[in-house]
């Protein structure tokens, strides 16, 4: 345990060095995709657990106004979602990022990415334990956790892809989510799903 937190500040402190320790594991794909399942449900678990638990429902307004909100009601659909948007991820990253002359391993970019959601996790449980002391200091907690976790993934990319500068790695990113929103709206236009119908 004592390692894993040191690794955990280590990524904070220096995600590029934590970044290379974690390549350095070398671990195989399928180790690595049983990690991305076992994050993506706990991160699943901790986003739907309150509105479950407390038999709540999303409130109408902020369904209308972000129809996905409405997938907190349904961990499994949320799970898919989760796992399936990492693995996305994970192969537009890999691919965009050696056409724009990236080198590296699709296995130290799954790595990095588990990782990183990880941390997520264990974030999010303590906003949400937060969230019932002091909600609004949890608001704050969470925008900052957003924009470490932003910043993390801007290292752990570059550092997958063996880029030189964070502003490759930026300018990579910009495009796989732009790429993927649209991908993903294409596929919805055409089963004919439309954005309230989530």
């Amino acid at each position: 345990m004592t390692n894993w937190t040191q690794l955990a500040v280590d990524t904070v402190r220096d995600p590029k060095s934590a970044a290379d320790r974690i390549m350095g594991w070398d671990l195989d794909r399928a180790t690595l995709y049983m990690a991305l399942c076992a994050v993506a449900a706990i991160n699943a678990i901790l986003a739907s657990g309150p509105v479950i638990l407390t038999g709540q429902s999303v409130d109408d307004v902020a369904r209308e106004a972000l129809p996905i909100l409405a997938l907190l009601e349904r961990p499994i659909l949320l799970f898919v979602l989760i796992a399936g948007g990492l693995v996305v991820m994970v192969q537009g990253l890999f691919w965009a990022g050696r056409a724009m002359g990236g080198q590296g391993d699709m296995s130290d970019l799954l790595a990095l990415l588990v990782w990183l959601q990880a941390l997520r996790a264990v974030a999010q449980a303590a906003i949400l334990v937060l969230s019932f002391a002091v909600p609004t200091l949890a608001g704050l907690a969470a925008l900052g956790v957003m924009i470490l976790a932003f910043w993390l993934m801007l290292h752990f990319i570059s550092a997958a892809l063996r880029f030189d500068s964070l502003l490759r790695a930026l300018g990579l990113l910009i495009a796989v989510v732009v790429g993927v929103f649209i991908g993903l709206m294409l596929i919805l236009t055409l089963m004919g799903v439309s954005a309230g119908g989530l």
